[in-house]
């Protein structure tokens, strides 16, 4: 190893006084953590783990006592900053609580109630519309899991509020089914399914067509309300937004997404 990397770990460690093998250990250690990986990325918090783990086995008593006293003031530093980070979410809890309302009172009952359109749903084979239905179930399944997984991965229990709003949108995943999120998710056999479906939809009468692109203005008017209601005092460099598909792909999705309707939500409870 480089004797200038050594002098830079012993200089970022200049508390611990390290010894040239202790920081050749620690510079191995550090590459290790640094490795890059495609797949995997550590949490903070698993981070942190990790170099306990390498430094318990490597200091002295003394040294560990400084290193403990240091790690502390860091795990509270973070604890401060994700508490702080998430009182900026209540912007976003009031959205969701608005969107999840609008969805359960008025966008979605509209769409269930109007039956004579259920055409939609009867030009494809019956039992491919089920099996997307349930392939969307075991999806909204997993991204539950995901979302809980991750969060207490990163936050513990110092972001409730970003938890919240996380669990409601996929909450607004169950009552209005997101089709691209879906597609994206879906195995080969899956997407084969939903891809002959698709081929089918052209066969709609205008009608029906009209009805269900009706819906879907509707929805997007809404959310624009929504965005200038709650956003449009905050510089658009720090609001982030998906980038919209092509108006044929759009329409396309949301009308795999009406065939996705679930009157009860899938079974899946509501957030308070």
């Amino acid at each position: 190893m480089e004797r200038e990397e050594i002098k830079f770990v012993q200089a970022r460690y200049h508390q611990l006084n390290l010894t040239l093998e202790q920081a050749e250990k620690v510079l191995r250690f550090e590459d290790m953590r640094e490795s890059y990986s495609r797949t995997d990325m550590f949490s903070a918090w698993e981070e942190w783990d990790f170099e306990y783990a390498v430094f318990r086995d490597l200091l002295n008593e003394h040294q560990m006592m400084q290193y403990q006293q240091r790690i502390r003031e860091i795990h509270e530093m973070h604890i401060e900053s994700l508490k702080e980070q998430d009182k900026s979410n209540k912007t976003w809890f009031e959205q969701m609580r608005e969107t999840i309302a609008y969805l359960k009172t008025t966008l979605v009952p509209s769409i269930l109630f109007d039956r004579s359109h259920m055409i939609l749903s009867l030009i494809v084979d019956r039992s491919k519309v089920d099996y997307l239905r349930a392939n969307y179930r075991v999806f909204l399944h997993e991204q539950r899991k995901k979302i809980l997984v991750d969060h207490f991965r990163h936050n513990k229990t110092y972001a409730p509020v970003q938890l919240k709003c996380r669990l409601m949108g996929h909450y607004g995943s169950c009552l209005l089914p997101n089709y691209t999120a879906f597609e994206n998710w879906a195995d080969e056999p899956t997407r084969a399914v939903a891809g002959f479906i698709k081929s089918k939809l052209s066969h709609i009468s205008t009608e029906v067509s009209d009805f269900y692109l009706g819906k879907l203005r509707e929805s997007k008017a809404f959310s624009e309300h929504l965005f200038d209601k709650y956003y449009q005092n905050i510089e658009s460099a720090a609001v982030w937004t998906v980038d919209p598909l092509p108006e044929e792909e759009e329409n396309t999705n949301w009308l795999m997404s009406m065939l996705l309707l679930n009157a009860n939500a899938y079974n899946f409870e509501p957030v308070d």
